[in-house]
C-alpha cells in the first residue's frame, strides 16, 4: 500500500514544479513585453520632440532666408506735386535730421537745394501752364523694415490776379501706402498759399512762412 501511495504521489510532483516553472516564465515574459513597452513610449517621445525641434529649426531657417530675399535699395519717387491751371508750385521735402530738398527761395527764381543723403528733386518740370516737381528717395526698399519717413510743405503762387489755382500732391510713406491731396489756392492779389503734408511718423517742418 505505502508503495502505491509513492508512485502515485511523484507524478503529481513533478506536475506541480511543471507549473510552477511555466508561472515563473510567464511573469517574467510579462515583464520583459512591460520594459519594451516602456522603451517603445520613451523613444517615440523623443523621436516626436526631435520632429518638432526640426519643423522650428525649419521655419527660423526659412524667415531668415524672406528677410535675405528683400530686393536691393532702388530710387523711388516718393513725393508729387503736379498742376495744370496758370500758377506755380514749389515742393519741399524734409528728412528726420532737418535737411531739406527743393527750392531755396520762393516760386522758381531761388537755388535748387539737394540737402537729403541718398534723395534728390528734380525741380521744376513743365511750366505755368502745367508741371510736375517731384522728390525721389534713391535707397528705398520695397517690403524693408528701416525705410525713411519724409514730410512735406507744397506751396501754391498765383499767376494772374483773381486766377482759380490749384495742385495735385501725391506721395509713398515709408511702408508703401499711397498719399494724395487735392490742393486749392485762395484767389488775391499775389495769392500764396502753403500746405503742410506729415505721413505718420513723419518729421517736423519748420515754419511755412520760412519756406513760402
Amino acid at each position: 500500500m505505502e508503495t502505491g501511495v509513492k508512485d502515485l504521489s511523484a507524478p503529481r510532483l513533478v506536475l506541480v514544479a511543471l507549473v510552477a516553472v511555466l508561472g515563473f516564465a510567464v511573469l517574467g515574459g510579462s515583464n520583459a513585453i512591460a520594459g519594451g513597452d516602456e522603451q517603445a513610449v520613451a523613444a517615440k517621445k523623443k523621436c516626436k520632440k526631435g520632429k518638432k525641434s526640426a519643423v522650428t529649426a525649419k521655419k527660423k531657417k526659412k524667415c531668415k532666408r524672406a528677410q535675405l530675399l528683400l530686393p536691393a535699395p532702388a530710387p523711388l519717387v516718393r513725393a508729387t506735386l503736379s498742376w495744370s491751371a496758370f500758377n506755380e508750385v514749389d515742393l519741399h521735402a524734409y528728412d528726420a535730421s532737418g535737411n531739406h530738398a527743393g527750392w531755396s527761395q520762393p516760386g522758381s527764381t531761388g537755388t535748387l537745394v539737394q540737402n537729403i543723403p541718398n534723395a534728390h528733386h528734380s525741380g521744376d518740370s513743365g511750366g505755368p501752364t502745367g508741371g510736375t516737381e517731384s522728390f525721389t528717395d534713391d535707397i528705398y526698399v520695397l517690403g524693408g523694415p528701416s525705410n525713411r519717413e519724409f514730410s512735406y510743405i507744397a506751396c501754391l503762387y498765383e499767376f494772374t490776379s483773381g486766377a482759380d489755382y490749384t495742385a495735385t500732391f501725391t506721395a509713398v510713406s515709408k511702408s508703401g501706402t499711397p498719399i494724395t491731396r487735392e490742393l486749392q489756392g485762395t484767389p488775391g492779389v499775389g495769392g500764396r498759399d502753403a500746405y503742410v503734408i506729415t505721413p505718420p511718423g513723419g518729421p517736423p517742418v519748420p515754419s511755412v512762412s520760412s519756406v513760402c
